[in-house]
């Protein structure tokens, strides 16, 4: 299985996301996840992590443009 994401992390790294930003991105994505699943928004039996990475690696997630800058 870990092969298989560092064939995720090789392509995300083709596109311009390195590993650093990739764990960033992810991170962020499940925190949010997670305060949807508090509040009531979203119910799921996966953790958040793991939906955030998968959204990562379909490509579903985008880069807070916005944090950089700050």
């Amino acid at each position: 299985m870990s092969d298989l994401y560092e064939l995720e992390l090789e392509t995300l790294e083709r596109k311009g996301v390195s590993r650093y930003k990739a764990v960033l991105m992810a991170s962020q994505e499940a925190r949010f996840i997670n305060s949807q699943i508090r509040v009531g928004n979203i119910t799921t039996k996966e953790k958040p992590t793991t939906l955030a990475l998968k959204k990562l690696f379909e490509g579903r997630v985008v880069e807070d443009l916005e944090e950089q800058n700050a």
